[in-house]
């Protein structure tokens, strides 16, 4: 049994000062009874908005109500309400008098009228909206049962249960109480050892003990992170437009990892809001300003910088509103709200918080739009250090070969070479090393028997008009010598010949041509180098030999050759064997004259060459500084001169693969988008009526009046200081708005029902004092666990596991979920939580369940988002042209068995195993999942690929695990699927489905073969498959039973 410890201030509040007990007949409450009837009905034209107010009555503020009208009526005469002109205009039948008008659709029920008359009687007293006052640590009432109160919350429900004469449930046995904690904690089900541990242990601190281990596991961050990504609105791309891939899963680790390491809240608040803008900010806390990220964005065509920069501002402060206050303030955006007393001009003072954001309004549809920063793990720096050594060795080796050579300038004039001409064959099978392929199209490699000259292939190329493929980049070109000749040889198609065949030369300028055949190739005019015809085209079908000297189309002996083009005019052609007919060596071995290689690369129009030394090269030399001179000198004797080659070659080289090694290892880290400030800030208007060019009264950084007004004093004014406004004990709303999503995820509907609005149109809070019990003991503890050696026993301020160990702890959550017909009569909704929670898992739940009882389930923390299944074309119907996620590629292996918390989420087609079980698109944030019924959700877990693939898996391990009988066979599945041990009238059902289906397979061998093979994963060949196949159909059926589908 849970025992909780409280302070000595809140021990004298329960010995003496118990609230003493409710008289018989409440007076009415203005916040609970009425307000709501008139912010419904009333507020729009007679509310906080000035501008849309009519006849003058305001009657949101007591002073407006019951002040004298124009008229000399009074809208509310405290204490006489026959004297009330609201009660007249209600009443009377005239349909011009008549509120509200007959046109608005709006009716007030006679019910809700006799309210006001008794409200009115009773003085018509108005209070400040509950949730716009600081939350006050409440008294404790007096309670029918102390034997039943585990820890305060207790006290606070079973006041309630005691006002409506209800008595709380039983507590539900311990197989449902590890289950559902299990599935609360953590989002998976217990395995049968561990609900058979707990069961056996029959000691005072086993549920404690209990709620300890699985908060502190791992699983537990993971499904934590869950909720808070859905009011993140966090996505794996931009969600407009293209809808591109966009990198910001590192900051959905740091959720999982902020709840796993149990982050205070108010720190978890200010590393997201503003962890960028703390002093010496850590590279985790500027992975946590991801969340501003988060948005929605666009680079679509046409988009307007200064509208859309606006509407990103406007969606983080509407994240703001509904994630930290619960409020709806993005109804101030064109005008005052219309409910709560929120201005636009404090729209827009929170507002100007987000308004000199360094990002683009333009993303530029890129995975990694700016500021982002790179996440380079201690591996990658032991890994960069061990390349770096390495190349300072190699660097010393350089450095101390090329002290060794002894060069002057003008090097000696080299003799002529020697010996015959033969052919170097440059081009054959593939382009040289290095060469950047280009084209009208893609270079095509083409085999035998399509026409081949030399080696295993030749290029084809078809086309009509001036069409050509061609390279330049070459590592080591082509050196003209003197005589040479350029050669290739070509095929021309005989059914489609070309008009003209060309070949081009590139020495940094394309200006070096020769052409056969007509003059129909706009490259040059006349008979000059870059324009010289050399004859009629060749003879079709069959290879032929084109020979040009290499001065005729102006390339001298010296001249370095880097690209070649195949051009033609029409028809089809093939190339095969091009190089160069030469004495001089073509090893790549460089230059011998410094002169010379500065005179090549003067010349060319794309280099290698580093830029500073480029950029000095092209100075005269004698404007070159000394440091110049050297940088040039030792790059040649490094790199080109032909003469240190031999030795520095493989040098460089090792060089060059080093820094590939580096360059690869770069691109490996992962890297991730960032928020930051710009350095000069915006100015910020109002916005009338919001539109982005209609600026009104220039306004600066603020918050609302009602919430307090006020950052904190000598606090930047930042988006810091809005993160520590939000966190301050003395604010109204963050505790409760954040206290009650807890309490919803656990009991399915928060104490305020309406989680994303606590303003004046959100629902009454069924618990007030357990609310405001609950925000100030999250942000002070007072209670304490006689755990010892656990962080149970010393809560930090703001302790999110303390507040889901107090809830977790209750009895009030411990009761059982069955329910009477009387219950259900009276507390539909179990708003009174006379009774445990019971409702359908979230979709996430659902999936992953499916995996761990099936044994798939691959349990890694962190990384890329994954692709399981999903139907095909989903993604194509909402693609545009060009959008990295226009075509939708199923991941393989383990990625596809990872938790739900890892799907990749595509915002503009989010995945539909999610969202057929309500998951949001998270376009937008949303703190509240609709749950639904509908059919497709059976359809979907019956028939998903992904879950049939787990009932085959799940077949396995009953057939492997559960002994050598069918009746021990099922009953261990399931256990595995509900928690617990089949009735005897229900194994008696499942064997004989099981036998059913087994007579069915084992004459339909086919049937179960297809059954088996489906999903990636192998079926288990030394299982009979007719036995298999039947056992996977009742695998199915229980994935499928509401128990296991349901938290009970």
């Amino acid at each position: 049994m849970t025992r909780w410890l409280l302070g000595f201030g809140v021990l004298v509040g329960i010995a003496g000062t118990l609230s003493a007990a409710e008289p018989a007949t409440e007076k009415l409450d203005f916040g609970r009874d009425v307000r709501a009837i008139l912010s419904n009905n009333c507020f729009k034209c007679h509310g906080p908005d000035e501008k849309q107010r009519q006849a003058g009555l305001r009657l949101d503020q007591r002073d407006g109500a019951t002040a004298k009208l124009e008229s000399g009526k009074v809208g509310i005469a405290a204490g006489k309400w026959s004297d009330s002109e609201i009660i007249a205009r209600l009443t009377t039948d005239n349909a011009d008098l008549k509120m509200p008008p007959p046109a608005s659709g709006k009716k007030v029920s006679a019910g809700q009228i006799e309210n006001l008359k008794r409200w009115i009687n009773e003085g018509a007293e108005y209070k400040p909206h509950w949730s716009f006052v600081a939350a006050a640590r409440p008294e404790f009432p007096k309670v029918s049962e102390d034997a039943w109160i585990k820890n305060p919350i207790d006290r606070f429900v079973l006041a309630q249960l005691d006002k409506a004469g209800l008595k709380p449930s039983p507590q539900a046995d311990k197989v449902t109480l590890i289950r559902r904690l299990t599935f609360d904690l953590t989002g998976l089900p217990p395995t049968p050892a561990e609900v058979d541990a707990f069961v056996a242990d029959n000691s005072a601190e086993a549920y404690d003990k209990l709620v300890e281990r699985l908060l502190n596991s791992a699983r537990h961050g993971e499904h934590q992170a869950r909720y808070w990504l859905d009011a993140a609105r966090y996505g794996d791309t931009h969600g407009l437009h293209l809808d591109n891939e966009r990198s910001l899963w590192p900051y959905r680790d740091w959720v999982i990892g902020a709840f796993n390491r149990n982050v205070p809240f108010d720190q978890f608040t200010v590393e997201q809001l503003a962890g960028d803008l703390l002093p010496n900010a850590t590279q985790e806390q500027r992975i946590a300003s991801g969340f501003n990220r988060c948005n929605v964005t666009t680079s679509e065509g046409g988009s307007i910088n200064e509208e859309v920069q606006v509407r990103y501002a406007v969606d983080r402060t509407e994240a703001i509103g509904t994630v930290w206050l619960g409020l709806t303030v993005g109804c101030a955006v064109c005008h005052d709200h219309k409910f709560d007393p929120i201005s636009q001009k404090e729209f827009y003072q929170l507002y100007a918080f987000y308004g000199s954001t360094a990002d683009a309004a333009m993303d530029g549809n890129a995975l990694l739009p700016p500021p982002v920063i790179k996440l380079p793990s201690a591996e990658h720096a032991a890994q960069f250090k061990a390349i770096d050594d390495e190349l300072g060795n190699v660097r010393k080796q350089i450095s101390d070969e090329v002290a060794k050579i002894e060069y002057t300038e003008p090097a000696s004039v080299e003799g002529k070479p020697a010996g015959e001409p033969k052919d170097f064959v440059w081009i054959d099978d593939a382009a040289p090393s290095g060469a950047k392929l280009e084209g009208n199209s893609p270079w095509e490699f083409v085999s035998k028997p399509a026409p081949v000259f030399s080696g295993e292939k030749a290029t084809k190329r078809s086309g009509e008009g001036n069409t050509q493929h061609f390279f330049t980049g070459a590592t080591a070109p082509l050196k003209i010598g003197e005589g040479d000749k350029l050669f290739a040889y070509c095929y021309l198609d005989p059914a489609n010949p070309p008009k003209t065949v060309m070949l081009q030369w590139n020495d940094g300028i394309w200006e070096h041509r020769a052409f056969w055949g007509e003059d129909k190739i706009a490259f040059g005019t006349g008979d000059v180098p870059g324009h010289r015809r050399l004859g009629d085209l060749p003879k079709l079908g069959e290879w032929v030999r084109l020979e040009v000297d290499a001065a005729h189309v102006g390339l001298p002996a010296g001249k370095l050759v880097n690209g070649w083009a195949f051009t033609q005019f029409d028809g089809t052609m093939f190339w095969d064997k091009a190089g160069i007919v030469t004495r001089t060596p073509q090893d790549g071995g460089g230059f011998e004259s410094l002169l010379a290689w500065e005179s090549y690369d003067k010349a060319q129009a794309q280099s290698t060459v580093p830029q500073p030394i480029r950029d000095a090269i092209k100075l005269e030399s004698d404007k070159r500084n000394d440091d110049q001179k050297k940088q040039i000198r030792e790059y040649f004797l490094t790199n080109v001169y032909a003469k240190s080659q031999p030795v520095l070659a493989p040098l460089n080289a090792k060089i060059a693969a080093l820094n590939k090694q580096r360059t690869d290892l770069d691109g490996a880290i992962p890297s991730t988008m960032v928020m930051a400030d710009m350095p000069q800030l915006r100015d910020t208007n109002i916005l009338i009526r919001g539109a982005y060019n209609k600026k009104g009264d220039k306004v600066t950084h603020g918050v609302p009046a009602a919430l307090g007004g006020k950052l904190p004093d000598g606090a930047p004014i930042n988006r810091l200081s809005l993160a520590k406004w939000l966190v301050d004990p003395s604010h109204p709303l963050s505790s409760r708005v954040t206290v009650n999503r807890f309490w919803q995820q656990f009991f399915g509907r928060g104490i305020v029902k309406t989680s994303e609005d606590f303003g004046i149109q959100g629902d009454w809070p069924t618990h007030p004092e357990l609310l405001d019990w609950l925000a100030t003991e999250f942000q002070t503890p007072t209670a304490r666990t006689l755990i010892e050696n656990t962080e149970a026993a010393a809560p930090k301020n703001w302790d999110m596991r303390h507040l889901m160990r107090l809830i977790v702890t209750s009895n009030t959550y411990r009761q059982s979920s069955r329910v009477s017909p009387d219950l259900v009569k009276r507390d539909p909704e179990n708003m009174l939580l006379a009774r445990g929670p019971r409702f359908r898992f979230d979709a996430e739940v659902i999936r992953d369940a499916a995996l761990f009882t099936s044994g798939l389930l691959v349990e890694k923390v962190g990384g890329k988002s994954v692709k399981p299944y999903q139907p095909l074309g989903l993604w194509e119907a909402v693609a545009f042209v060009g959008s990295t996620t226009s075509q939708f590629k199923r991941d393989a292996g383990e990625a596809l068995y990872r938790r739900s918390m890892y799907t990749f989420w595509k915002r503009t087609s989010p995945p539909p195993q999610m969202t057929t079980f309500d998951a949001p698109s998270r376009e937008v944030c949303s703190v509240r999942r609709p749950r639904t019924n509908t059919p497709l959700q059976a359809l979907a877990t019956m028939n998903d690929e992904q879950f049939v693939e787990a009932s085959r898996h799940f077949a396995r391990r009953m057939l492997l695990e559960g002994g050598t009988t069918y009746p021990d066979r099922v009953i261990h599945g399931f256990r595995l699927a509900t928690g617990r041990k089949p009735s005897p009238a229900e194994l008696e059902v499942l064997v004989a489905l099981f036998q059913e289906h087994h007579t069915h397979y084992q004459s339909k061998a086919d049937e179960a073969v297809k059954l088996l093979s489906i999903g990636e994963s192998k079926r288990d060949e030394a299982l009979n498959p007719s036995e298999y196949a039947a056992m996977t159909m009742l695998a199915n059926l229980l994935l499928n039973l509401d128990e296991t589908l349901t938290k009970e």
